[in-house]
């Protein structure tokens, strides 16, 4: 069963000279907690100043729901490893995870997203 109020919302990233980040946009699934207002639920890989738990507001713009704003952050902070060697991101993350942190991994064989959440000490 379908939850109605589990929602994708698109957020317009901005490339540098170099195209990267390797998209314009990255979706992230959040909750509607209330009309408008959407609880992030996932870590991004290229958005920055958002981590899952983060409160924002959206609007539809034709077939998407697009990010306009941080409403309430949750404290929680995201870091990008970029591994050089893609046999050790499977040990990266399980340290992590030791240390209560969250992980998820990219497209990118070397590209791993981290989320600290704020009870853990950095």
């Amino acid at each position: 069963m379908a939850d109605d109020n589990y929602k994708k919302i698109s957020f317009e990233l901005e490339q540098d000279a170099d195209g990267y980040p390797p998209d314009k946009w990255e979706s992230l699934w959040a909750y509607e907690t209330e009309p408008g207002l959407y609880s992030v639920d996932n870590i991004p890989f290229y958005v920055k100043g958002i981590s899952s738990g983060d409160v924002v507001s959206a609007e539809r713009e034709g077939e998407q729901l697009v990010f306009k704003k941080l409403v309430r952050p949750s404290l929680n902070s995201v870091f990008r490893l970029y591994l050089s060697d893609a046999s050790k991101v499977q040990a990266a993350r399980d340290q992590f995870r030791g240390l209560g942190c969250e992980t998820e991994l990219s497209n990118l064989p070397k590209l791993v997203a981290v989320e600290i959440p704020d009870k853990v000490d950095f």
